[in-house]
């Protein structure tokens, strides 16, 4: 079906390839996974999207119960379809406006293809029409937090300086308005913002929940600056904001007390402080966590490997490993602590390098003892392939994670099935 002949006919179609570099797909779904280990990619979801001007698609990949985004350019996007479908999967969905087309691989080896009337084209000029109304916070509408924090206006106008921080916050408030089916439907609302500092993003949930959404909610703000605490203790107080306070104090050192929180949020807290605010947010028994990771020090020294000393003797390179090691260390501690783990890209990567958001639901039901195993087995196997004695989180939730690595099962309850 390819016109390459060195490549055997179960390469993707034609019609697939030609929409990627047309800009007709308006969806591509990946499935049936051709390997059967817990590890494996279970499937994958390509979109087009805008990112700076440029064409690029979007893909979302699940492996196991976690699902990680990559941003592509179109021209890098079609080698990398090519191998997910070639290694990992035997069925594919492409969506156009044309027609939707299922294909798949047979066991006579090669690629059968059936042609369907279109079912998205309908959404994707909606998609379009509304694209300019899709901000929850939307341009030209005066804001009061957004022009007390100095992103606005009085007018609504968004400053060309601070452009990147409303679509940020924007996004940021896109992610919380995704996980509100997984907190309690009614009653308050009990958040914490674990380092907080100048406290946008706390402003932002505030609003989402009062204001947006008509929620009652208790929300705290903790940062070590105490200036920086007064600062925004004085904000809240001039917009009146009901249920926001701000505290001193050391993530470290938090205690929940009598609350439980619904919702933990943390951004951009240093180092170790991420784990301490994942840590005390899972000995709360928070439902739903949200962490944007900022810099990643700890694995920096331990990190080693053999077979990877030509990548890990590069310092920048060894950096970036580092990072990405920790975050994949910090998915899987929460994945067996009984949440569904998904790490996200959570702005472009041209305002900021440390872009990635970890969020994590409360499961409701136990996982089966497999896939806890396999969950403990690719945390040990992550930490001896790098070479890691000690990592911050697991030593943070102490007896309550060493006794879930050495268990069969475990009981729970949350949100999520």
């Amino acid at each position: 079906m390819n016109p390459d002949p060195s490549h055997s006919e179960l390469t993707l179609p034609d019609i697939v390839l030609q929409s990627l570099q047309s800009g007709e797909c308006i969806q591509l779904l990946l499935c049936k996974p051709s390997d059967k280990q817990v590890s494996a990619f279970k499937k994958v979801t390509l979109r087009p999207l805008i990112i700076k001007g440029k064409s690029h698609y979007q893909f979302a990949l699940l492996r196991g119960r976690q699902e990680v985004h990559e941003n592509l350019l179109w021209e890098e996007s079609i080698p990398r379809i090519k191998e997910l479908w070639t290694e990992h999967f035997r069925e594919g969905y492409l969506f156009t406006q044309q027609a939707d087309y299922h294909f798949r691989k047979t066991k006579q080896g090669h690629v059968s293809m059936k042609k369907h009337a279109p079912t998205k084209a309908q959404q994707k000029e909606a998609e379009t029409h509304n694209r300019s109304k899709q901000y929850l916070i939307p341009e030209g509408v005066p804001c009061a937090f957004l022009e007390a924090i100095g992103v606005m206006s009085g007018a609504g106008k968004v400053k060309a300086a601070q452009y990147h921080k409303f679509r940020q916050i924007n996004r940021y408030m896109e992610f919380i308005n995704d996980i509100v089916p997984s907190l309690p439907g009614s009653g308050e609302l009990n958040i914490v913002d674990f380092g907080c500092g100048k406290s946008y993003l706390t402003f932002a949930t505030h609003y989402l929940f009062t204001k947006i959404l008509k929620r009652r909610v208790n929300i705290t703000g903790l940062d070590l600056k105490q200036s920086v605490v007064a600062h925004c203790q004085q904000i809240a107080k001039d917009l009146q904001c009901q249920g926001l306070t701000f505290e001193t104090g050391d993530i470290s050192r938090f205690q929940s007390g009598a609350n439980k929180y619904d919702l933990s949020i943390s951004l951009h807290a240093c180092d170790t402080a991420t784990d301490a605010a994942i840590a005390a947010a899972v000995s709360s028994d928070t439902d739903v966590i949200m962490a944007v990771p900022c810099c990643q020090h700890e694995l920096f020294q331990q990190i080693s490997s053999l077979s990877q000393a030509g990548l890990l003797k590069h310092g920048i390179l060894k950096e970036k490993i580092a990072s990405l090691v920790t975050d994949a260390l910090r998915a899987l501690v929460l994945e067996i602590c009984g949440y569904r783990t998904q790490v996200i890209e959570f702005i472009e990567t041209e305002h900021t390098p440390k872009n990635l958001l970890i969020r994590a639901v409360k499961r409701q039901r136990q996982l089966p003892g497999r896939e806890l195993r396999e969950l403990v087995h690719q945390f040990r196997s992550l930490k001896d392939q790098y070479g890691i004695n000690t990592f911050y989180l697991e030593q943070a939730l102490g007896e309550q994670f060493k006794k879930l690595c050495q268990m069969p099962g475990y009981a729970m309850t949350g949100n999520d099935g």
